[in-house]
């Protein structure tokens, strides 16, 4: 019967300490996003920026303005 106890609590610790992790990953893309904006001219738009925060990477295409606009987002964890 110890030897049942034993095997029981160590199969009950190795699933919490999966679900932990599992849940912690997760945890880590929560509010982030992929975000795009584009970059105008007046009512043209002239370049665009993709703001990965899962990744934390930024890239710019085409030309930089200070006129910005956000036109999509996605959550990191969309394909979950």
């Amino acid at each position: 019967m110890n030897n049942f106890i034993k095997k029981t609590a160590i199969a009950s610790l190795a699933t919490i300490g999966i679900l932990s992790v599992a849940s912690t990953a997760l945890a880590g893309y929560q509010n982030k996003w992929i975000l795009e904006y584009h970059y105008m001219s007046g009512s043209s738009v002239v370049g665009e920026k993709i703001v990965n925060q899962c990744t934390g990477s930024s890239t710019n295409i085409g030309q930089v303005t200070t006129s910005i606009r956000l036109v999509a987002s996605e959550p990191c964890g969309y394909d979950f």
